[in-house]
């Protein structure tokens, strides 16, 4: 991690808000909160009518944003850090990482425009001006992903953390400003969200020439690291595309629900029950926090050690993860079921008041996604990416057979949250166990081709040359 500043060096308070770790899990939160937190301020200050785009917007930007872009920053930390493990050019990781990010943008974009039309009648119920913010955020979106992936990469975290508390603020400071001074509306509160992206990447820029703290390896390791060959521009190419599949399937699973369920209830009578759907998807989604303090460390150790060869640290370090997030899952059930209701209505500015059953339900399926992530953290690490994108298309299939059985709204939430996020995890916990165990695992490197996940080899060999 980035140095650390010398204790006694200021306020404790600011020492303390200057170690990584702190900063990290600060900023990360920070970010991640903010989309709840601006679901909440727009819910307090503007009319259901007008918050319905809004509600729409967000879940937009967090579907094809991060479904189509997350994808840039995993795949970048995993080259940029496996570079660095091994002591090849970072810079060429760099550039075929930003060129085949440059193409999927191009697409995603004119895919957007081209749906344009049916978006914005059917999501922004007519508001042209909230196109155009959809627009602005992927852009914002797209490039702070990227830039994060360096950070991350290089295990620069109070850079990458800083970055996020500057998109958490550059949402919450203008929008919480706008409902106080009463002059928020559909476009302002929008454009406010969408720049927060955009905010982050122009501040990566500022802290992206930290010290990078790798360590050479040694021993046996140097071995591995001297006989690997560097990552190929295709090789990046497949992986990348692979994994944005799977990223992007496991978004359509996490937001296809409300946007399913919201587009079912048209009708401006039941206004007050869609903005009670997306406050409860926001509420019950905040155990997803601990994922982004856990998931911005792990992924470079794990890509590092999986480079290595090192196959029973890359096994502890996820089942460790799982188990964290299992406690905060259900940490999150429970908390849900005892407040839920209540801040549904005081905190989230809900007006129709929803069960507490579906509240659950719909925390149990983050459980589910909780440590799909994770597990998804450690097949990228181990060149894995086909399985992700198989996992999370399973659960996308089966989540779409729960919206083809005629259910009321609010039974075909609750039963698509839960289908989905379970056999995403399941399918990717068992690949993983068959890539790290066995006999070899501790010694055997996860360098074979995808498709035969059983077989290890007698000798260590960097998981880069797994078959693409």
């Amino acid at each position: 991690m980035d140095t650390a500043p010398a204790p006694g060096r200021g306020t404790p308070l600011l020492t303390l808000l200057n170690r990584p770790v702190v900063l990290l899990a600060l900023g990360l939160g920070l970010s991640a909160a903010a989309g709840s937190a601006f679901i909440a301020v727009v819910n307090h200050s503007l009319l259901p009518i007008d918050v319905k785009p809004l509600v729409q917007l967000f879940f937009l930007l967090s579907a094809i944003g991060t479904g189509m872009f997350a994808a840039f920053e995993q795949e970048m930390t995993r080259a940029v850090s496996r570079a660095l493990a091994l002591g090849h050019s970072e810079a060429d990781v760099i550039r075929h990482q930003v060129r085949n990010a440059a193409w999927v943008g191009i697409g995603t974009v004119a895919a957007v425009c081209a749906a344009s039309p049916y978006i914005t009648h059917h999501w922004f119920y007519g508001d042209w001006l909230v196109f155009g913010e959809l627009l602005i955020g992927l852009a914002g979106i797209w490039a702070s992903f990227l830039i994060r992936g360096v950070l991350s990469g290089r295990q620069q975290f109070r850079s990458y953390a800083i970055t996020m508390v500057v998109e958490g603020l550059a949402r919450l400071l203008p929008s919480l400003v706008l409902a106080l001074l009463g002059v928020g509306s559909t476009w302002s509160q929008g454009l406010v969200f969408a720049l927060g992206s955009a905010v982050a990447a122009v501040s990566g820029l500022f802290v992206a020439r930290a010290p990078i703290p790798f360590e050479a390896p040694a021993g046996a390791e140097a071995e591995v690291a001297a006989s690997s060959e560097p990552e190929t521009a295709n090789q990046a190419a497949v992986r990348l595309a692979r994994l944005t599949g799977g990223v992007l399937a496991g978004q359509v699973l996490m937001y296809a629900m409300p946007l399913v369920v919201n587009g079912r209830l048209s009708s401006p009578s039941e206004a007050g029950l869609v903005q009670a759907v997306g406050a409860a998807v926001g509420l019950t989604r905040l155990a997803l926090l601990i994922l982004f303090p856990l998931q911005a460390p792990l992924l470079p150790k794990l890509s590092a050690a999986a480079a290595l060869g090192r196959m029973a640290e890359v096994r502890r370090m996820t089942g460790i993860l799982v188990a964290v997030c299992i406690c905060a899952g259900l940490a999150g059930v429970a908390g849900v079921g005892l407040a839920g209701s209540w801040v549904m209505i005081n905190v989230m500015g809900a007006k129709t008041p929803l069960s507490t059953a579906l509240l659950m339900e719909l925390a149990t399926g983050t459980l589910f996604l909780l440590v799909a992530n994770i597990l998804q953290s450690a097949l990228t690490a181990l060149n894995r990416q086909q399985t992700v994108l198989v996992a999370w298309s399973l659960g996308v299939v089966a989540m779409f057979i729960v919206f083809a059985v005629p259910l009321g709204p609010l039974t075909t939430a609750a039963i698509a949250s839960l289908v989905g996020p379970a056999v995403t995890m399941v399918v990717m916990a068992w690949d993983v166990l068959r890539t790290t165990g066995g006999r070899h695992a501790a010694s055997a490197s996860s360098a074979q081709p995808e498709g035969e996940p059983g077989k290890a080899e007698p000798v260590v060999e960097p998981a880069s040359r797994q078959s693409t």
